[in-house]
């Protein structure tokens, strides 16, 4: 192995704009037949409604969701509205609204005896049984609900349809169709504006004149339905266990050279066209304002939104849109060396994928996180922002014991920060209401807290279910912090300060001793997992100081120690925390050389559980890593070897997470190849199944990992060794060496450079390729080339001015300054 010299290698010169690059077939998908079209249809059934969501391609602005199928004879547009859920309440009182049980805390010691008394199992005087009596919540979440639908029907034949086509551009955000009938062909154009807010689809004809009937429809009640020679506006409720939510669907029809006719029904007929542009737009009456959720005037929205875009004129639109997503999507590109195959996706896929489909997953994913989360006043949920069902699985809701943040691993290293706001958004809310779960299910006067599943209406209360109780606060506020290093925004760390504090405040009062003196989350679970299944059966998951609340509890208190450190507050605040850290119950390597995932060495070698929770610390955190923490390291190899490879879509990107971080690049391949090329529906969505985003998302974080690497800090600056530069969060007890103790960090972690790992994890079967645009903790860019599996060129780019170290084939560079707007080239040289 080549030895480089790291320091001197490197040359300054000013950032330049991105290159536009022009539209490739590399980022389109596509298909040569229509998806399935006839969800609403007679035939409508669950497997159809599943066909669709897995056969049509989306299109989305943040806020605004759409997906078109590309039907003949009957054209489908799913709209969905990011704020749109049913079976839930809103405008309740402020602890009322939160979900939680009033005066539960009460009861607290009450279920903790039973957890210190060891009565495992389910019955009636177990923790799950008491927890489920005394703390959980009895009030509904409800459930994410489609919007309304867009129908247009033609008096087309598939049997004489010739060369038809179905695309979508991901570096556009433009769909197409087309297709002949004799002499005649017909195209169609489809995007959600997020300029305009609005859906936008254009017909064409050439040797033919179009004949179409656009209706629009709504699985909700519908008050108002009507049609005009221009208009179709449908208004309607949706159901809420109380306070139902008032929406709004309007379309814009323009005829061109047709005639319009507004038929008794609501839709509309548009004959003899040539042309037929439709906008669309759509608002429900939710504002995050807690607790009443309520007071959008979405009516006249709607009727602005619809005006300003008839105003700008389709072609307008049109322009705005591709250099609003193209900008976006321009930021990083992922190019591997391969030669294109030409096969359409679905084929692709059937073909067991490869090299091809892998790019294009990576680039796709990108686009489906620029469709799903912008600037909306709500998160991506377990869908993105795509459904089609009523009763969607798992509710189609927030997921805190993983989902919806594995949604947002991606965003800062695949250069779409922006996308990341609705997240900040729904933590004040979460942080606003859990300061009611924290007191009257807890007890607990400081903070906040928050429960296992979550909604757009605050909802903070424990799960139902008394074995799936959980405090999330931590794992939310480390997505709220890792947004912070990787843009070292000042500002932005200030706003969400108040955030962080009030999970840690909640934590320090929450904390309880164990039998050996040390501190422990409970009630809680190691999600979703359970132990003693032999003795007390497979739903026996109610636990204390699980491993994952441990090592997340460690990962925030040393975020706020930071953070206090850097916004120059709270010292007395950050003492404390250094004070606690000692005291947290420690990580532990079992009877089998594992990674324990309880205090108690409970782990079962042949339990394949698709959740890996205790591996926390390795991925998405930064405590463990082969070149820091070996003996940590080789634990966690070692669970991994016992949890096997295969699993669920969002477990596999995980997975190729984990082995990323444990610079094992075949490994992570070949679950990043098994997710692409099996746990991938037609359009690519994520197959869990049935579809989940969060494995789009967790695959191409997994990427990420694979090409870069910064989450390690040098904290002595003057060694040449990355174990002893490195801030280690964990040491281990030489009284007990099967147990590593928690360590404290001095103020001087909060001016240490990051470490940037080039290719830390480079597949052998990614010879050669190259990566734009990808970013790093400390504010930096980064673009990577590389051949024969060997690093040829990198650009790191400072895009706020600062210093970092960059790590290599087992080279540790000195610590290297950048100026704001300067560029560390690094030609390498035989």
């Amino acid at each position: 192995m080549r030895q480089i010299c790291l320091a001197c290698l490197f040359v300054l010169t000013p950032s330049s704009p991105g290159t536009l690059l022009a539209a490739e077939d590399r980022l389109v998908l596509k298909y040569d037949a229509p998806g399935i079209d006839d969800l609403l249809a007679e035939s409508d059934s669950a497997a159809s409604r599943l066909g669709y969501m897995q056969t049509a391609l989306p299109l989305g602005n943040g806020r605004l969701g759409a997906m078109f199928s590309g039907g003949i004879n009957q054209e489908h547009l799913l709209i969905n509205e990011i704020t749109l859920w049913m079976n839930a309440k809103r405008g309740l009182g402020d602890v009322a609204q939160s979900g939680t049980r009033p005066g539960a805390f009460r009861n607290l010691d009450t279920v903790r005896a039973a957890y210190r008394e060891g009565k495992y199992g389910r019955g009636p005087d177990s923790m799950e049984a008491l927890s489920t009596k005394h703390l959980s919540s009895v009030e509904p979440l409800g459930n994410y609900a489609p919007f309304a639908d867009l129908l247009i029907s033609s008096d087309h034949d598939p049997a004489a349809v010739r060369r038809y086509r179905r695309s979508l551009d991901a570096r556009t955000g433009v769909g197409r169709v087309s297709y002949r009938i004799g002499d005649a062909e017909f195209e169609r154009e489809y995007f959600c504006s997020h300029p305009a807010d609005v859906v936008a689809v254009r017909y064409t004809a050439k040797g033919a004149k179009l004949n179409l009937r656009i209706a629009v429809t709504t699985q909700h009640r519908v008050t108002r339905l009507d049609s005009s020679n221009t208009r179709i506006t449908l208004v309607a409720e949706c159901p809420m266990a109380k306070d139902d939510v008032a929406f709004m669907q309007a379309v814009y029809v323009d005829a061109t050279d047709g005639k319009a006719t507004p038929l008794s029904d609501g839709s509309l007929a548009v004959a003899e066209a040539t042309a037929i542009t439709i906008f669309l737009a759509g608002y429900s009456d939710y504002l995050p304002i807690y607790p009443t959720f309520k007071g959008r005037d979405f009516a006249a929205d709607c009727e602005q939104t619809l005006s300003a875009a008839v105003a700008q004129g389709y072609d307008a639109l049109r322009t705005a849109h591709t250099a609003d997503v193209s900008a976006l999507m321009d930021r990083c590109r992922l190019t591997l060396d391969h030669q294109p195959s030409g096969l359409t996706t679905d084929r692709l896929l059937a073909a067991g994928g490869g090299i091809e489909l892998e790019e294009l997953y990576f680039n796709y994913a990108r686009y489906l996180q620029v469709c799903c989360s912008r600037d909306a006043p709500a998160p991506s949920n377990l869908q993105g922002i795509w459904n089609a069902d009523l009763s969607p699985a798992w509710n189609c809701d927030y997921h805190t014991d993983i989902n919806v943040q594995m949604n947002y691993w991606m965003v800062n290293p695949a250069n779409l920060p922006g996308s990341f706001r609705p997240f900040v958004e729904w933590a004040k809310v979460l942080a606003e209401s859990g300061r009611h779960t924290a007191r009257e299910t807890f007890g607990v006067s400081k903070g906040w807290c928050m429960g296992v599943n979550g909604n757009v209406y605050g909802f903070t209360a424990q799960n139902p279910h008394g074995r799936r109780h959980q405090q999330a606060a931590h794992w939310i506020a480390q997505n709220l912090f890792e947004h912070y290093a990787y843009s070292q925004d000042q500002a932005y760390l200030a706003e969400v300060y108040p955030i962080l504090k009030g999970a840690a405040e909640f934590f320090i009062e929450f904390l309880a001793p164990w039998k050996d003196g040390s501190l422990v989350v409970y009630p809680t679970w190691s999600p979703e997992n359970a132990y003693l299944v032999g003795q007390h059966g497979r739903l026996n998951k109610q636990a204390y100081g699980a491993s994952w609340d441990q090592q997340l509890l460690l990962n925030l208190f040393i975020d706020c120690i930071e953070a206090s450190t850097v916004l120059d507050r709270d010292q007395e605040f950050r003492e404390t925390l250094r004070g606690l850290i000692p005291k947290l119950c420690p990580q532990k390597t079992g009877k089998h050389g594992q990674l324990q995932e309880w205090p108690e060495d409970w782990d079962d070698p042949k339990d394949k559980h698709r959740h890996i929770s205790h591996l926390i610390a390795l991925h998405p955190g930064r405590d463990i890593s082969p070149l820091t923490t070996e003996e940590l390291a080789e634990a966690a190899l070692v669970t991994m070897s016992h949890r096997g490879d295969r699993s669920t879509g969002w477990s596999s990107g995980w997975k190729t997470c984990f082995w990323a971080r444990l610079h094992n690049g075949a490994k992570a391949h070949q679950l990043y190849r098994f997710l692409t090329a099996q746990r991938a529906y037609p359009n690519l969505f994520d197959y869990h199944p049935p579809f989940q985003i969060d494995g789009n998302f967790g695959g191409a974080a997994g990427v990420c990992e694979m090409l870069l690497q910064s989450h390690l800090r040098s904290i002595n600056s003057s060694s040449p060794d990355i174990r002893r530069a490195a801030f280690v969060a964990y040491a281990q007890d030489a009284a007990n060496p099967s147990h590593f103790l928690p360590i404290a960090p001095d103020d001087a972690l909060a001016r240490a450079p990051y470490i940037l790992h080039l290719l830390p994890a480079l597949p052998p079967a990614w010879t050669g390729g190259k990566v734009t645009g990808l970013r790093a903790r400390g504010g930096f860019e980064v673009d990577l080339e590389w051949g024969q599996g060997e690093l040829t060129h990198a650009t790191i780019r400072s895009l706020n001015g600062g210093a970092f170290r960059i790590f290599y084939e087992g080279t540790l560079s000195e610590v290297i300054a950048v100026e704001q707007g300067e560029s560390f080239v690094w030609p390498l040289s035989n």
